[in-house]
């Protein structure tokens, strides 16, 4: 009873603080992997023109096959939190947003699916749809996807969705262009309950390193005020393995080492919290690497 009321008590303090997540920014923050797509991908490509919409030098490049759906299929790391707001026309409801530069003359349509990975049928396995269109040619710009339509015939949960799918000028047979960066949505929600979205503006949470954890590994973090600390470690099921620290802290930037010797291997969660927010990372511990 102490683990579900755990769970339930961390995924509603996540749900009422939920941003947006990048899904992707092609230049190590990743949380989703690539399925088959009728085009050519390249998921390493550089940045065409950067600039104050997009400065990142490296994106997505994806070449449209001729196919009138033309599909890429996007697999997030873990499930997306409760997409019900979402799938909402009315103004106040949150939106999915993608950074976009395409040779496609203005107007072009880019359609966005959330589905489950299982049944990888339409629409049984699409829960919503949503659309959204190009302002300008051969410039980068943000795309908003306005959601539209969950199709008749849809099996899916808003609580089981585990597969996004980018559909470019559908209808058409072109073969256009299209690089693409940054999109945002949904946050994931881990086993534990808890949300991976950094969404706290005080701190910032590193990556432990190294990851895989062998025998030791050091988790850095920056805080931007002082201020009561906690760091704590959850296995899967949202069980409390160690409590890493809890304290009084200073600004500024501090590694902590933790040893892993004697955690079995797995994949755990660490979450730094601090003035009421929370950021939660991935660790992966194994001793056989």
């Amino acid at each position: 009873m102490k683990n579900l009321y755990f769970l339930f008590l961390v995924f509603a303090i996540t749900q009422k603080a939920a941003g947006q997540q990048n899904y992707c920014d092609f230049e190590g923050n990743k949380v989703l992997s690539f399925g088959l797509s009728a085009g050519v991908l390249d998921s390493f490509a550089l940045n065409p023109n950067p600039n104050g919409v997009n400065g990142s030098s490296r994106c997505a490049r994806y070449v449209r096959d001729t196919v009138v759906y033309d599909i890429i299929r996007l697999y997030p790391n873990m499930k997306l939190v409760d997409v019900t707001a979402y799938a909402d026309s009315s103004a106040q409801s949150p939106k999915i947003k993608m950074k976009l530069y395409t040779s496609a003359p203005v107007g072009t349509e880019i359609q966005l699916q959330l589905g489950m990975k299982s049944i990888d049928s339409y629409p049984a396995g699409t829960h919503s749809s949503y659309a959204g269109k190009t302002t300008v040619q051969n410039a980068w710009e943000q795309i908003t996807f306005y959601y539209y339509e969950s199709p008749v015939g849809s099996t899916v949960l808003p609580t089981n969705i585990d597969k996004i799918i980018l559909l470019f000028d559908p209808l058409s047979t072109s073969r256009d262009t299209m690089y693409f960066d940054d999109l945002a949505g949904p946050p994931l929600i881990n086993p534990a309950g808890i949300s991976m979205i950094d969404a706290s503006p005080s701190f910032k949470l590193s990556q432990n390193s190294p990851n895989p954890a062998k025998q030791n590994t050091v988790i850095s973090f920056q805080l931007n005020t002082s201020g009561l600390v906690s760091l704590e470690l959850f296995d899967m099921l949202g069980n409390l393995v160690s409590s890493v620290l809890n304290q009084e802290m200073k600004a500024g930037a501090h590694s902590i080492p933790l040893e892993t010797g004697a955690i079995p291997n797995g994949i755990y969660f660490y979450v730094l919290k601090k003035d009421e927010f929370s950021q939660t990372k991935r660790m992966v511990v194994s001793k056989n690497y």
